[in-house]
């Protein structure tokens, strides 16, 4: 990458998508969007000098000397999950980036997605980022722009809306039975055809008086 702005992300989770089609709150522009969840554990100093080449080209070299006059877009997952472990921003760094225009979606072969529950609240991906910086109606910061996802594999559903039925009802869920229509057992058997209509000699004359053609 040539732009000092621009960012990939380590491996994260990918929470609240909206990367088929645009959304918005109240009255802002309606864009595409997710919120990438970072563990803590992670080298975050190339994130870093990328925010830092965003500010400096927005605000001049000079603001590298009072960055914390600016607002970031990561933020401290400890303070959202409020103490609670089990809540899934716990040990995480995490940011909302945005975009007026689709990114690129890409699995890991490189391949287009095209099927949005194939990006779900919970599956893991790297996201191409470019940070840039804003000064608006009194507020200075830096934002962050989503540029493309590639999914690297899946994950644990979470965010609103998600449900793992599974485990939810697993009392009473079991595996579908399958048949082998093929089989010697299912035509040799009384088969599909007996079983709805009996013998042959006894199947009804069709009424075709609702069919509109």
């Amino acid at each position: 990458m040539d732009d000092p702005k621009r960012y990939v992300t380590p491996n994260c989770t990918m929470v609240y998508p909206s990367l088929f089609e645009p959304s918005a709150f109240g009255k802002e522009e309606p864009k595409y969007s997710c919120t990438l969840l970072i563990s803590k554990a992670n080298d975050l100093a190339p994130m870093k000098e990328a925010i830092k080449a965003a500010a400096a080209a927005k605000f001049g070299t000079q603001i590298l000397n009072n960055l914390r006059s600016l607002d970031f877009p990561v933020r401290d997952g400890d303070e959202k999950a409020q103490g609670e472990r089990d809540n899934f921003y716990f040990n995480q760094h995490f940011l909302r980036v945005k975009s007026k225009f689709q990114p690129k979606l890409v699995n890991s072969y490189g391949e287009d997605i095209t099927e949005p529950n194939e990006l779900y609240g919970g599956c893991i991906v790297k996201a191409y980022i470019n940070f840039f910086g804003y000064d608006y109606m009194g507020k200075r910061g830096i934002s962050a722009g989503l540029l493309a996802v590639c999914k690297v594999e899946d994950g644990e559903p979470l965010g609103s809306g998600m449900v793992n039925v599974a485990e939810v009802f697993g009392d009473v869920i079991q595996d579908k039975p399958t048949v082998d229509f093929n089989s010697r057992e299912y035509n040799e058997g009384p088969g599909q055809r007996n079983q709805e209509w009996g013998d042959a000699g006894n199947m009804p004359e069709p009424d075709d008086s609702d069919i509109p053609f």
